[in-house]
């Protein structure tokens, strides 16, 4: 690793010096400041204003990067950690763990995409292809006046590019080493205040490993429509459908063979996933008058997940099927009022209705059948007010949720050969709950171009419905399982400081009744309240620009500690699956114009992979990776690069008793080409 280190030191030290203006850019000075951020308060704020540490991916990045999907991108965020299978991850921010499929949100245009239940499925956050993305932003810890329960780590929001304005088109297409292709057509159009763009995908993915597989379409349409001046509104549908495949863990005995599908016993079949997800949204915006604007979002979506895991164990055949069907609708009303010397007033109201059913079933020496039907209401009120003093702006939130809970589970055993029923049990439950959210943040401006704030945020985490219920010895019971509550305190800076953008932030959050779970022999299990955790860290970002040569980096520290559990075991241990450190630096440098070359290398610690701290242990690694972009005119770009530029060997994933291991890419190599017409 010192070697790769020194290497790309030296390569640092070439390319500054060759270049002749070694000085900060005065006219790229106000580029980071004034870059417009929409996930903070819900409509569009300058990063000058902004108390959080935002990365912000812009189209831009995404295409000199070459990033395939938006699990790539943000690998590179330090503030970001992928858990397991890039094709299908979970995106933990600030230390949550596996818990972060329910505490950081997945938005796209506004819009969560998380599934309604945590346990069994993780957000399909590559539903979006990256040629239809317009910027991700991407925001550590906090969120939860504006969205709600479920953001203690942070939200991420994919913006989708608007057909509204644009007319021409593209095509795009690239190969890889693996066997992988993929292609992409968009085109947008005006027709007076009509504006209309259309999108289509397709992607022949092939991994590393034998049998890591999948074929995905994708389709968008938007039409946007300015009825005057002041109003517009937009409607877009869009299709995902995807057919995957995945190889199984590698025992260490058989890691001499990475690439190896991990099908060892004859019983053992490749991991199935199929994911269909249908979405409309309609967004309706009106300036009444230039100190009040009105927005309306709603929306439906609607996510199909079939499942197959068949393997074998102890030399007999284990057959899982799982059928998932997630629909959410909602709506958000949203009212901006400036008033006074620069004071604004945000006021708005959310309506959510989440249903997901859930069957399953498990073949071994008998069959079990799993029904779930799953329903989750939520009404919410928030208020949001910023109030500038002089020099100093004040921040103050409060969001109101009434959660209304449908469980229904079901469970039977019965014959494989007879199908006659040995056991059965069922349970309906109705709950409610109410939680409150509250924030404030005091930011000074102390310069044109720095600030630094500090503010509190309380939180909460409510329950999924299938977790409002245990199983105990076979029957299925209640349980007074409460949400999760959280305390987050967080200091942080933005300036130019000797030529560079610095953000910076410092932070501690402390979670009550955070919520576990435990399963036991015999398809038993139960839910709690862990009784206390903390996580504290840090997060720096800076940009410099030296002539030709522009160089981003970003590091994150996170601890954590479970300071009360249930678990005698694991009180004082770390939460799995964070690493201490991670550190990314990207060199890109502008030859001319029309040539570009970028270097990008993220380094992240190893880390426990259970709460007991014992077993597995993800080792550290450090990737790299390279990208060159040519423009030989205004409408054609041709592109290639090195993934894992030395060969780093790693893995995606280590299972919690460190007996299986899904081991990551190695070197390969792409290319590929975008025309614009």
């Amino acid at each position: 690793m010192n070697k790769k280190i020194a290497i790309l030191s030296l390569l640092v030290s070439a390319m500054s010096y060759g270049n002749e203006d070694f000085f900060f850019e005065e006219a790229n000075k106000g580029v980071k400041l004034n870059e417009s951020v929409v996930s903070t308060t819900g409509f569009e704020t300058s990063q000058r204003n902004i108390t959080n540490t935002v990365t912000v991916i812009t189209a831009k990045d995404i295409e000199e990067k070459n990033y395939k999907s938006v699990t790539e991108a943000l690998k590179d965020v330090p503030s970001i950690n992928v858990i397991g299978d890039p094709t299908n991850p979970i995106i933990d921010m600030r230390g949550q763990g596996s818990k972060a499929t329910a505490n950081v949100q997945i938005l796209v245009d506004g819009v969560g995409a998380n599934l309604l239940d945590t346990s069994h499925a993780k957000t399909p956050i590559n539903t979006v292809p990256v040629e239809n993305i317009e910027k991700i932003e991407v925001i550590p810890g906090g969120g939860a006046i504006l969205y709600g329960g479920g953001t203690r780590g942070g939200i991420i929001n994919i913006i989708t590019k608007s057909g509204a304005g644009f007319n021409g088109g593209s095509i795009s297409s690239e190969i890889n080493t693996f066997g992988g292709k993929k292609g992409d057509v968009s085109y947008g159009t005006s027709i007076g205040d009509l504006g209309i763009n259309l999108n289509y995908s397709r992607d022949d993915y092939k991994g590393f490993r034998d049998g890591d597989e999948a074929d995905s379409n994708y389709f968008e349409g938007t039409l946007k429509y300015k009825m005057t001046e002041r109003q517009n509104i937009s409607l877009k549908y869009s299709r995902f459908d995807e057919d995957a495949t995945s190889p199984r863990g590698l025992t260490k005995e058989n890691l001499n063979n990475p690439t190896s599908d991990g099908l060892v016993s004859k019983y053992d079949q490749l991991i199935v996933n199929n994911t269909t997800k249908d979405e409309f949204n309609l967004n309706y915006e009106n300036r009444l008058t230039d100190d009040i604007t009105f927005n309306l979002l709603g929306f439906y979506q609607q996510t199909d997940i079939e499942s197959t895991n068949n393997y074998g164990k102890m030399g007999y055949a284990v057959e899982n099927y799982m059928n998932y069907k997630d629909k959410k609708i909602g709506f958000k009303p949203k009212l901006k009022l400036k008033y006074g010397e620069g004071s604004n007033l945000i006021f708005g109201y959310d309506y959510i209705n989440s249903n997901l059913t859930r069957d399953s079933e498990m073949r071994m020496f008998s069959s079990e059948k799993y029904r779930n039907d799953l329903t989750k209401e939520t009404h919410s009120v928030f208020v949001l007010n910023t109030n500038p003093v002089g020099k100093f702006e004040f921040t103050q939130g409060i969001r109101y949720e009434y959660a209304d809970f449908n469980t229904k589970r079901s469970y039977k055993k019965g014959s494989l050969s007879s199908g006659n029923i040995a056991s059965r049990t069922s349970i309906e439950k109705d709950t409610t709950m109410e939680n409150m959210a509250y924030e404030l943040v005091g930011n000074y401006l102390y310069s044109d171009t720095g600030n630094v704030y500090v503010k509190a945020e309380k939180g909460f985490t409510s329950p999924t419905p299938s977790q409002l219920v245990d199983k105990i010895n076979g029957v299925y019971i209640d349980n007074d399982l409460e949400s999760e509550t959280y305390m987050t305190y967080e200091t942080g800076f933005k300036d130019y400081l000797f030529g560079s953008f610095f953000s910076g932030a410092l932070y501690l959050t402390e979670t009550k009744d955070e919520i576990a779970s435990e399963n036991f022999t015999g398809m038993n299990f139960k839910t709690y309240n862990i009784g206390k955790t903390r996580r504290y860290g840090m997060e720096l970002n800076a940009e410099q620009y030296i002539g030709k040569l522009t160089v981003r980096e970003g590091y994150a520290f996170v601890k954590t500690k479970i300071l009360k559990d249930l678990d005698s075991e694991i009180e004082g241990k770390e939460i799995a699956n964070v690493p201490t450190n991670r550190f990314n630096i990207a060199l890109d440098y502008r030859f001319n114009t029309k040539l570009n070359v970028i270097l990008d290398t993220v380094y992240s610690s190893g880390y426990y992979t259970n709460n007991k701290n014992t077993g597995g242990k993800q080792n550290e690694n450090i990737v790299s990776n390279i990208s060159l972009n040519y423009k030989p005119t205004e409408s054609l770009r041709v592109f290639a690069g090195i993934n894992n530029v030395f060969n780093e060997k790693y893995y995606n994933s280590v299972s919690s008793d460190g007996q299986e291991f899904d081991p990551a890419a190695e070197r390969s190599i792409y290319s590929g080409f975008k025309y614009n017409f």
